[in-house]
């Protein structure tokens, strides 16, 4: 008879699971918004621009060089629930900085710094590690969205808030098990 102990090799191996994340919002002149469980985030990507140029006597090729590089915005997507309004009065907060209307304090800053964390899964504890972690900086609201009504649908009232920002940090946790990425 042998002995045979499960293999936790495959583990190191495995992709993290994408449906597993926390968005936490460090806005501290909205209350209730650090924490948000949203259905979808989408857009978390950066492009750099390709300056092509030619140096006289190298003609038979184009060089290239790194150009401006842009962060795409980014989309988060929810469920409606009765008294959650951080997503609007978020945006309102944007207009008093506009118009100078709107329900937030004139000068309050608007951008703000916005977590995006993927837990670790399946769980086996009473807390879930991060595994990897997006850190968006400067972010503010362009758009906030909700799903059409239909009333012969099936379905639950999705809304949607793109954010602008200036940037983003990724970092990937070094092992598997407890550890745990942060900022």
């Amino acid at each position: 008879m042998v002995a045979v102990s499960p293999s936790v090799g495959h583990i190191a191996t495995d992709p993290l699971r994408n449906f597993k994340f926390q968005v936490q919002i460090q806005h501290p002149g909205i209350k209730g918004f650090a924490r948000m469980g949203f259905m979808s985030v989408s857009g978390l990507n950066v492009t750099t621009e390709v300056i092509p140029y030619r140096e006289g006597g190298m003609n038979t090729t184009t060089q290239k060089m790194p150009g401006q590089s842009d962060f795409a915005p980014i989309t988060l997507s929810k469920g409606l629930a009765i008294g959650d309004s951080q997503m609007m009065d978020w945006m309102r907060q944007l207009f008093t900085v506009i118009q100078g209307t709107g329900g937030g304090k004139a000068g309050a800053e608007f951008r703000h710094t916005v977590d995006i964390k993927v837990l670790d899964h399946p769980v086996t504890s009473g807390s879930a590690p991060a595994k990897a972690a997006f850190r968006v900086y400067n972010a503010w609201p362009t758009a906030v969205a909700f799903s059409d009504l239909d009333a012969g649908a099936n379905a639950i009232i999705v809304q949607q808030m793109t954010l602008a920002h200036e940037g983003f940090e990724f970092k990937l946790a070094n092992s598997v098990g407890s550890s745990s990425v942060s900022f």
